[in-house]
């Protein structure tokens, strides 16, 4: 059975589709069958509703949404049968679809038209003869070899004159409403394309301060510690303990002096756009998970982690897609391996490029070394569910380096951001972040070696 969704209000009114499926997900996640404008329509939630069929009739079905479903007015606790018609709103004061079932229809079949057959001539009687056929059905109009009238050649060509002003009207008519339409987007894109920037100044200023007051702190640590070295010249058991404290500050100074003399901006510039959330879903029912991906060709291959594409059971996804920072566009995508030693994992687009591609990878990782300067680019805390993501760059340290499986870092992260590529100071990638652990309340970060994604696309 076929329907009908048509979005009445909001700010995608007039929208229609008909589906033919089991499960219709309506809210303004990109992925939403009857997807809301994620700006406007902000009583919907992102996966606000689904419309449902049972094997004999349409249901609608709240899933948890935060303003509540209606139906023709009534809010719904459960799964509530849909007729043809009825109007369903997304929170109290929320968009609105209309309902309505897509009977198959039968042809149609024009029936012949009879034409009754011509009655017989009657026959001439006494009186004045009758008009020959011919000569009564004649239609009314000028007599044959008559000219016409002035009038009517003036009228037609006042009508001829009148259709071809109105002809050249609706071309220029035309002609503004499209120049309007594109100043009016010009407009919008640029306005966008300051608010992208002005995104990333204010995140790269908030790292620069971070690393400012980091320097100001390691800088007083080590003012502190040798004015206490200098009262303990007499205690040498704690002195041992005060110059180990004082080297291990060293080095932390240093390192953030290093990374001060990092160029952060030039890094986000050059790879901010490869950044993207992918969106995984495993079954028709299963809400969506998200996390970080980036890619690494301009034909579409990405690399993420193996945990963000296979669920629990190890089972693989029905709809996998990517969206890049900075766009609106998503883009239906399909797994091209998993790493069964590793949390890695390659997926491929399927749409046609060419795409973003991070500006450098360095397999080899041979100048990273502990204390060295890193980056992090990716969705700590997920996409924040708007139209446009943006992908948030963080900074820190490499802590720890296990050859060829593990890096350690001093960073901040969060959930959404399994995936993210890890940049060194000259902005290639050296690894791919997985996870971290959860007594440091996100500061200690784990990553797995580039190389050994590198090793899953094939050739």
């Amino acid at each position: 059975m076929k329907c009908e969704i048509r979005i009445v209000s909001g700010g995608r009114a007039g929208q229609r589709d008909v589906f033919e499926k089991s499960y219709i997900g309506v809210g303004r996640h990109a992925l939403s069958d009857v997807r809301f404008d994620a700006e406007k329509d902000v009583d919907a939630s992102a996966r606000h509703a689904a419309i449902v069929w049972t094997g004999d009739a349409y249901v609608v079905r709240d899933l948890g949404s935060t303003n509540g479903t209606f139906v023709n007015g009534q809010k719904i606790s459960g799964d509530r049968g849909l007729a043809d018609g009825d109007v369903i709103r997304c929170g109290a004061r929320g968009p609105e679809v209309g309902f309505h079932l897509v009977q198959a229809q039968a042809e149609t079949v024009m029936p012949a038209v009879h034409v009754p057959e011509q009655a017989a001539a009657p026959r001439p009687g006494p009186g004045p003869a009758a008009a020959p056929v011919e000569q009564r059905a004649r239609p009314p109009g000028p007599a044959p070899g008559r000219a016409p009238s002035v009038t009517s050649v003036l009228r037609a060509q006042i009508r001829r004159e009148a259709s071809r002003v109105r002809g050249v009207t609706i071309v220029l008519g035309v002609v503004l409403v499209g120049a309007v339409g594109l100043l009016l987007w010009q407009g919008g894109a640029a306005r966008q394309d300051r608010a992208s920037q002005q995104s990333a100044l204010d995140s790269l200023g908030r790292e620069l301060v971070s690393l400012r007051a980091a320097a100001v702190a390691a800088d007083s640590e080590v003012a502190r510690l040798q004015r206490l070295i200098e009262a303990a010249r007499g205690d040498p058991a704690r002195l041992t303990i005060l110059n180990r404290q004082y080297t291990q500050a060293v080095t932390r100074q240093r390192n953030i002096a290093t990374a001060q003399g990092v160029d952060y901006t030039a890094i986000r510039n050059a790879n901010d756009r490869a950044i993207a959330i992918i969106y995984v879903r495993f079954s028709d029912t299963t809400q969506m998970w998200t996390g970080t991906a980036f890619s690494v060709s301009h034909d579409g291959v990405m690399i993420t982690n193996r945990h963000v594409i296979t669920n629990d059971r190890g089972e693989r996804p029905r709809d996998i897609a990517i969206q890049f920072s900075g766009s609106t566009d998503v883009h239906p995508a399909r797994l091209v391996g998993v790493a069964p030693d590793a949390d890695l994992a390659v997926v491929r687009l399927e749409s046609t490029g060419p795409f973003p591609a991070v500006a450098g990878i360095a397999p080899d990782a041979a100048g990273v070394v502990e204390g060295a300067p890193i980056a992090l680019i990716g969705f700590p805390g997920g996409s924040g569910e708007v139209a446009v993501p943006r992908a948030t760059l963080v900074t820190g340290t490499v802590s720890r380096i296990v050859p060829d499986s593990l890096l350690q870092l001093d960073a901040f992260s969060g959930t959404g951001a399994s995936g993210s590529p890890i940049f060194d100071r000259d902005g290639r990638v050296i690894g791919v972040e997985y996870g971290g652990i959860r007594e440091s309340g996100g500061r200690i970060i784990l990553g797995l070696p580039i190389r050994r994604a590198m090793a899953l696309i094939p050739s």
